[in-house]
């Protein structure tokens, strides 16, 4: 078999994977949604500083699959099920993980239930953690984490991932670590909010820390170790999401604090906003198992525009105190 890796999903993130990978493979094959798109990436993706190096190839077929030692799913994890479906007759025994982050939007369930459902012939593996697109190509150092129940696999994957700047940790809450990676971006929205009403770093701090307190409460409740939410799939993606404006979460937030709709604040960030296609699907959950998440309920409220960004900040912080 050739020394080849196959990427479905060809935005920021699938790559700036594509890009950090290529000295460890002969070929990377960068799969795009269609041939149109192909065509309109060209060599660069816009959203990146570095053109792709020779070796990666772009392509709109799931025909290079059977050519790859492994294949990586990159897309938003709307298109999470849809991707599943079009390789399952051709992914035979190729080690399968994905880095997308969120819920599928048709069952609520988290990814790896979804994964479960319909490739019952691998272990799930999700590779989450601190990450920006922009930041790995630019080979700046950060950590990520690969998640498993079955050692071999996020071994291999942990492999498969790691580079000179890029340092892959191993878990085997899968459960944990794709509830971090969920939730963070619903948090991220509200540090956005509050960013862009002018609030400072005391606001910061504060959302931060019960934001994690809130992803750790619905983390347990789905089976996760609470341990988890205080490594780089927790506090570590939390902080990275809530503190920069590379976040498209925090800058969807920023625009919510203008008083404009979501539909209009969806427009002017033009790209995936993961938080905004979560959120409902947290809230559902926490409702489901008695979780309190005081702070994911405002942001809904939010965008659905029942409250301005201002009273959401006033009303959370006139709560009945409590114990921490």
């Amino acid at each position: 078999m050739n020394n080849s890796l196959t990427i479905i999903g060809a935005g920021a993130w699938g790559s700036a994977l594509a890009i950090a990978l290529s000295d460890k493979f002969d070929t990377i094959y960068l799969i795009t949604k269609n041939k149109e798109k192909t065509e309109t990436i060209g060599n660069q993706h816009p959203a990146l500083t570095k053109p792709f190096n020779r070796n990666i190839k772009l392509d709109s077929s799931y025909t290079v699959i059977p050519k790859s030692m492994a294949v990586l799913i990159a897309t938003p994890s709307s298109s999470f099920s849809y991707v599943l479906d079009a390789i399952k007759d051709d992914i035979g025994q190729t080690p399968l993980a994905w880095v997308s982050k969120g819920f599928d939007p048709v069952s609520g369930n988290l990814l790896h239930e979804t994964f479960s459902n319909q490739i019952n012939s691998h272990y799930p593996c999700v590779i989450s953690g601190p990450t920006f697109a922009a930041e790995i190509v630019e080979q700046k150092p950060a950590a990520i984490v690969v998640a498993s129940k079955d050692q071999k696999t996020r071994e291999f994957w942990s492999n498969i991932i790691q580079t000179k700047t890029l340092r892959a940790y191993t878990n085997s809450d899968i459960v944990g670590v794709q509830v971090g990676g969920a939730v963070k971006n619903v948090l991220a929205i509200a540090a956005g909010i509050a960013s862009g009403l002018g609030f400072g770093a005391n606001t910061q701090a504060a959302l931060i820390t019960r934001g994690l307190a809130e992803m750790t409460r619905l983390g347990v409740a789905l089976g996760a170790d609470k341990l988890t939410f205080q490594g780089l799939s927790g506090i570590g993606d939390l902080v990275l999401t809530c503190s920069d404006d590379l976040s498209r979460n925090r800058r969807f937030g920023k625009e919510l604090a203008k008083n404009i709709a979501s539909d209009r604040a969806l427009k002017n960030i033009n790209a995936t906003v993961e938080g905004y296609k979560a959120l409902e699907l947290v809230l559902n959950l926490a409702q489901k198992h008695q979780v309190e998440m005081p702070i994911c309920e405002h942001v809904f409220q939010v965008t659905q525009g029942k409250i301005s960004p201002k009273d959401a900040v006033t009303e959370l912080l006139l709560r009945k105190p409590s114990d921490e």
